[in-house]
């Protein structure tokens, strides 16, 4: 884990995407801290690194599932595995991720 990049200073929140064994995906809810939007997103890497929750995504990685740092315009501008179950779980607690609903292609 000691691989793992520093957190981009353009970072002010953290999301999760998650391909399900259909071939889809899931966007999750995207989380910010209000008081220090990268001290929040830092505090929450360091933890999951501490934990071994997380892993550096390297071109096609085997993860459960992506976490996602995001800038202020909300591009994704750096990634971490998230490789079990398990710690899927923690960051769903965590960050309090709840589904992004799909959009509707008739609208």
């Amino acid at each position: 884990m000691a691989d793992l990049p520093d957190l981009d200073p353009r970072a002010v929140a953290l999301t999760v995407f998650r391909a399900l064994p259909d071939g889809t995906g899931r966007e999750y809810t995207a989380t910010t801290f209000p008081q220090n939007p990268w001290l929040g997103c830092n505090h929450m890497i360091r933890m999951a690194k501490a934990c071994g929750f997380i892993a550096r995504c390297a071109g096609q990685c085997d993860c459960y599932a992506v976490l996602d740092v995001l800038d202020e315009p909300g591009d994704v501008i750096q990634d971490f595995c998230i490789r079990t179950a398990q710690a899927f779980r923690w960051f769903y607690r965590k960050l309090d991720l709840r589904v992004v609903p799909e959009e509707d292609d008739d609208a």
